[in-house]
Formats: structure tokens, C-alpha cells, sequence
């Protein structure tokens, strides 16, 4: 059994909130599918850190040597925990958004088509629109009356470059028809969620890369919903590229990463460029470049998220992902199955894709309406919205024509949105948790 309550700072398990309905009373965060508390012994070596920081590859004292050492250690701890290729890079990013909007850059300048799932974070599918359609537009410039105009051509461009494969009525992926779309058209990557952050859907990700790979595609694979959670073998899985979000996995200190092979990232100049990725420019202004992980490492780097994420998975691994996993389902299952047994509930996952969300909605009542009484009258801290996954929400809610929908957010009325609510699950919750956030449902559908 695991020990949760040792796992998170005191002042964490026990945060204090009002309520309408008990007054004072511990915090319930079942909102851990967008972000997720630090683990205690990330604050304690993020803390032990700060003592000895200094300028990270800038150097030569004797705290710069040590925050130098422990901060790339890191990222053989983060290699080590996925199993990845000897050759591969680890490349620091803000979170997973930034990792994406980096691969995408390096992307467009090859040919071919990105085709990615319906069922994707808009984080995966929108750096690739806008990326390809800069690169589609060419090097016209303009004067900045004419940007209205450009950004929607962007946008059309872009899209054109994109081609999207879908889910059935059960809310999986059809291979044939992934297959279909490698065939007939010329990918250059396939992108794929290892973990849907709206219904839990895990896909069979060394299936899909085994069919990019046939037809020459790179095999790029979200992971951030999945990491914490399920075990994650890059080698395994045949994953070219892999990102994640510190913040999803107990180390929220503003760190992110991109994994992917040497050889593909010492082809292109740095996504960003400036102090500390160089090591020398020349009089005539030629920028000299490191083949190293490094060229990829602009400015004073975010070390504390770095550090914050080796720690974090190396206490998941200490504890065990499949034990972790366990907890959590437990969890999750008990919660599930009183759901499905209320009439007013209309669940949105099915039991066999359950993992650690539950997306549902109350009868007659606005997913944001029980997401706020959740919180003001039960302490509970849920997610109301259509989680940067529009298309799936449209279809989970059967919205066939999004018309008034674009036409209200236009005006500026958000109300129209289609929403759900999700409770998502972690380390951090107990049964007590799930317990109480039975018992407020009761109250809410009573």
C-alpha cells in the first residue's frame, strides 16, 4: 500500500478552504490530469539545490561546477527512467506546448505532411498548423497593416499541411485507417497521445509506430498525460520523439522536455539562439555551433525544473509505476462505478478505457455550474471546460454544426462552448477523497 500522505509536504495534503457547506476544511485536488502538486522530496532537493546554484555552464566556480554537474545528470536520470536510444537527446522546454512548438519548427523545413489525431491537445496539433503555414507562406514580408490578412492565410496553409486521423464510435483508433493515411500520403511524422487527457484512451503505441515507420514516417508521441502513471520504454515502443510536462508529474517548477535523436537535431540551427548555445562567433559574424545538446539550450537555462523532474521520476521509480497505477485505478474505479449507478450522470469513458479521468456531466446542469459548487460547497477542485480537445468534445457531445458556437466566441460569449467536467486522480488523493467527492455528488443530483 502506498504511503501518500508522506509523499506530499503536510501544508499540501492539509491546504484550507471555505465551504458553504462544512466551513473550514482540507482542499480535495481532483484536478490532477492538468497539474499536479511537487512531490515532497522535489521541494527538499529543489531547496538543497538553490544553496549551491550558480551560473549553469557559465563558470568556473565552484557552485557553478555543481549546478552545472547535477542539472545534465538530470538528464541522464530522465533517459534512464524511459529507456531511451543511446544517441538521443534530452532538450529542456517550459513544458510540453514549448517541446512541440520546438519539433515543429525543426519539421517544416522538410517535406511531407504531419498527420495527428483527432483526439489530440490542441498543443499537438496547432504548433504544427501554424509552423507549417509560416513555412508554406514563404519569405514575402509586409507591413503590419497586412497582418490580419497574413495570420489567416497562415492558418488556411497550414491546415492543408495537416492530416488528421480519427476515432470510431468507441472512441479508439481505426489502424487500417491510420495505415490508409500513410499510404496515400507523404508524412513526415505522426503524432500521437499516449494517453487521451479526456477519456483516459491509451492507444497501442509500438502498433502505430510500427505502421509510421513502414512507411517512413518519424514517430512522435505525447506523453505527458502518461508517464506518471504507466510504465514508458522508448526503445520498446520505437518512439523517435517524446515529450513531456514536468508540472504533470509532481515537479510543477516550470519544466518540460523534448527527447529525440542527435543526429536529427544536429542537422538545424537552434530553435532559439542567442547566449550560452554558441560558442563563438567570428569577425565577419558567423555563428559557430556546438553538435551537442547544448546548441539546443539558449540563455541561463531553467535548472530547478530540471532538477525538480529527475528527482520526481526517480521517486515514482523508487515507488513503483505499476504500483502507482494500482493506487490510482482503485481510486478512480470507485468513483466510476458510482457514477455509472446515479441516473443523473451521463458518463463520457467507457470502463475499459478508464484510467485516471472521469469525464462526465449532471443532468440539466452547465458543467461549469457543478465545477464552482464542487469547490464553494464541497472543497473539491475539478475541471470544467472542453480541455484544448474541441473536436472530441464535439463529438463525445454529438455538436454537428459549431456555427453559433464560433459566431458566440467571436462576441465575445465563451457560454456556448461545449463542456465537461473532469475529476482526475493522483498520488496525491486518498480515499477519503473519493469518498467525499461520492458523497457531493449525492448532494448535487439529489
Amino acid at each position: 500500500m502506498i504511503d501518500t500522505i508522506n509523499l506530499f509536504d503536510p501544508q499540501i495534503s492539509n491546504f484550507p478552504v471555505n465551504t458553504n457547506k462544512y466551513g473550514q476544511t482540507n482542499y480535495v485536488n481532483l484536478d490532477n490530469a492538468a497539474t499536479t502538486p511537487p512531490l515532497k522530496v522535489a521541494e527538499e532537493k529543489v531547496a538543497e539545490y538553490l544553496k549551491g546554484y550558480g551560473s549553469v555552464h557559465r563558470g568556473s566556480g565552484t557552485k557553478s561546477k555543481i549546478s552545472t554537474d547535477i542539472y545534465e545528470a538530470s538528464r541522464e536520470t530522465i533517459k534512464k527512467f524511459l529507456n531511451t536510444p543511446i544517441n538521443d537527446y534530452v532538450l529542456f522546454t517550459n513544458n510540453t506546448t514549448g517541446a512541440v512548438n520546438t519539433l515543429a519548427y525543426f519539421f517544416s523545413f522538410l517535406d511531407g505532411k504531419i498527420a495527428v489525431s483527432e483526439i489530440e491537445h490542441s498543443s499537438s496539433w496547432l504548433p504544427w498548423v501554424k509552423t507549417e503555414g509560416v513555412k508554406a507562406l514563404g519569405f514575402k514580408q509586409v507591413d503590419i497593416d497586412s497582418m490580419e490578412n497574413i495570420n489567416k492565410k497562415i492558418q488556411i496553409l497550414g491546415r492543408e499541411k495537416i492530416v488528421q486521423y480519427i476515432v470510431n464510435d468507441e472512441f479508439e483508433f481505426n489502424f487500417g485507417a491510420i495505415e490508409q493515411i500513410l499510404k496515400t500520403n507523404k508524412i513526415k511524422a505522426l503524432i500521437v497521445t499516449a494517453s487521451s487527457n479526456l477519456t483516459g484512451y491509451c492507444p497501442d503505441i509500438k502498433h502505430i509506430g510500427q505502421l509510421a515507420h513502414k512507411y517512413g514516417a518519424y514517430f512522435v508521441v505525447d506523453a505527458c498525460q502518461y508517464i506518471q502513471h504507466h510504465k514508458m520504454d522508448m526503445q520498446e515502443m520505437g518512439i523517435d520523439f517524446l515529450m513531456a510536462s514536468g508540472h504533470k508529474f509532481y515537479a510543477p517548477y516550470g519544466g518540460g522536455f523534448l527527447i529525440g535523436p542527435k543526429k536529427f537535431f544536429d542537422t538545424f540551427l537552434p530553435y532559439q539562439i542567442g547566449g550560452g548555445n554558441l560558442p563563438y562567433i567570428t569577425e565577419s559574424g558567423e555563428f559557430i555551433r556546438y553538435q551537442t545538446q547544448m546548441a539546443h539550450d539558449p540563455g541561463t537555462p531553467n535548472a530547478i525544473g530540471a532538477i525538480s523532474m529527475s528527482v520526481a521520476l526517480e521517486e515514482l521509480n523508487k515507488i513503483g509505476i505499476e504500483e502507482i497505477f494500482k493506487y490510482e485505478y482503485n481510486l478512480t474505479k470507485k468513483v466510476f462505478d458510482y457514477l455509472k449507478s446515479n441516473p443523473k450522470i451521463e458518463l463520457y469513458v467507457k470502463e475499459k478505457h478508464l484510467n485516471t479521468v472521469i469525464p462526465f456531466n449532471i443532468k440539466d446542469m452547465k458543467a461549469k455550474t457543478v465545477a464552482e459548487k464542487l469547490n464553494s460547497d464541497h472543497g473539491i477542485g475539478v475541471r470544467a471546460g472542453s480541455f484544448c480537445v474541441y473536436g472530441a468534445i464535439r463529438k463525445l457531445l454529438k455538436v454537428s454544426n459549431d456555427k453559433h458556437i464560433a459566431d458566440s466566441v467571436r462576441n465575445g460569449d465563451t457560454s456556448q462552448i461545449p463542456q465537461l467536467v473532469r475529476a482526475s486522480f493522483g498520488l496525491c488523493n486518498t480515499e477519503a477523497d473519493a469518498d467525499r467527492f461520492i458523497e457531493a455528488i449525492k448532494d448535487l443530483t439529489k
